[in-house]
């Protein structure tokens, strides 16, 4: 289980990020390219553990088939990144922008590819650094891709990050009781977590750092993606929904969990179990073979045939890793295999405007022969209900 898994807090050495460019280059191989170029700064921080805030002063990271990869970067930010970025490389320095002719970063940045070169680049590249771009361009998720399946080393480090959530839930749970502000039990919770990821990892970059601790109350729990007021208190019985996540030092994770404040209402009770065996029936599904997109269609046929299917209003999981949202996902239309050290969330959810909202979340390792939940909270309806 998760304790035969253990933790790590440092960060990627040389080795574990030459291998993550070597898996880029295979695949620029498959794809005949001669380049590839990364504008996302997600992709960046992952092949270099660089991470930045994109502005007007872009940093782009140009991937040769052979040789050291160049990263372009703003004179301002050059101390910064050879203080975080852990691989090889060769820098190019652009002044400023805006810049007098000749002198702009584009004007850096077109010399550096051949013009009749084959490029691949991001499908969420900005159109200004695409147009900007020489060669003939080819929109290819190649690190996306590459991300997809986890490395040793980053398991171990998505195992402390969920530790670190684990911890946050269980103040949630210890601290919410109605009338208690939504802004004390965030302060709460992430202060929880901030300080145990200060102590586990004293160098954190916390531009790569992110907690977030919340309960949407009964009220609101019906619409998952809506923002509670700051102030809102929280409410007697249920249900109520919690959201714990959390970016630590580069990795994203979370935990979520309905639960009842005092008693649970009887009309509460039928969505609740469909909602759990929703889950129980998606874990079953999963182990390497496995079509995701089917176990997202059997999860809605059940909790559409148990008389819930106009409160289905998103998927069953999505992947997690350097961010708290990516592939791959349990989803209608994505019709990828499951694979060995995938990460995913397991989150079928059931929303009833004027009643609320049903889910569980974890944060789920694919293994060879079916899964490890990483994240650990109450689950059943009588631990989640909680005595005043």
């Amino acid at each position: 289980m998760v304790t035969q898994i253990k933790p790590i807090k440092t960060p990627p050495n040389q080795e574990e990020l030459s291998s993550r460019l070597e898996k880029v280059r295979r695949l620029m191989k498959r794809e005949n390219l001669d380049y590839y170029i990364s504008f996302d700064p997600v992709n960046i921080y992952y092949l270099t553990n660089f991470a930045f805030y994109v502005h007007e002063r872009p940093f782009i990271l140009i991937i040769p088939i052979e040789g050291l990869p160049k990263m372009l970067i703003p004179l301002l930010e050059k101390g910064h990144f050879e203080s975080r970025a852990r691989c090889e490389l060769e820098f190019v320095v652009y002044y400023e922008f805006p810049a007098p002719s000749n002198e702009n970063w584009y004007d850096y940045y077109q010399k550096l590819i051949d013009n009749d070169a084959k490029v691949g680049i991001e499908a969420a590249m900005p159109i200004g650094i695409a147009n900007k771009t020489p060669g003939k361009k080819i929109v290819s998720d190649i690190i996306e891709e590459v991300r997809i399946i986890k490395t040793d080393y980053e398991i171990g480090r998505i195992v402390h990050a969920c530790k670190v959530v684990n911890k946050g839930h269980k103040v949630l749970l210890k601290k919410c009781r109605p009338g208690i502000l939504e802004f004390t039990l965030y302060k709460e919770v992430t202060d929880a977590m901030t300080s145990k990821i200060v102590q586990d990892i004293p160098e954190a970059n916390f531009r790569a750092t992110e907690t977030t601790g919340a309960v949407w109350p009964p009220s609101v729990s019906h619409d998952p993606h809506l923002i509670p007021h700051i102030f809102a208190p929280m409410e007697e019985s249920g249900p109520h929904v919690s959201i714990v996540s959390a970016q630590v030092d580069g990795y994203g994770v979370e935990i979520e969990r309905t639960f009842f404040l005092g008693y649970v209402p009887e009309k509460a009770k039928k969505p609740f179990e469909i909602m759990y065996n929703a889950r129980a029936l998606a874990y079953d599904l999963l182990k390497p073979g496995v079509i995701m997109s089917e176990v997202d269609k059997k999860v809605r046929k059940y909790i559409s045939e148990n008389g819930y299917r106009d409160y289905i209003i998103h998927r069953t999981g999505h992947g997690l890793g350097i961010t708290g949202h990516e592939a791959p996902f349990l989803a209608e239309g994505y019709d990828r295999l499951l694979e060995e050290n995938m990460v995913i969330s397991v989150e079928p959810g059931i929303y009833i405007p004027g009643l609320g909202g049903f889910r569980h979340s974890d944060t789920v390792l694919i293994t060879n022969d079916g899964y490890i939940k990483l994240t650990r909270a109450p689950e059943s309806l009588d631990e989640v209900t909680i005595n005043l």
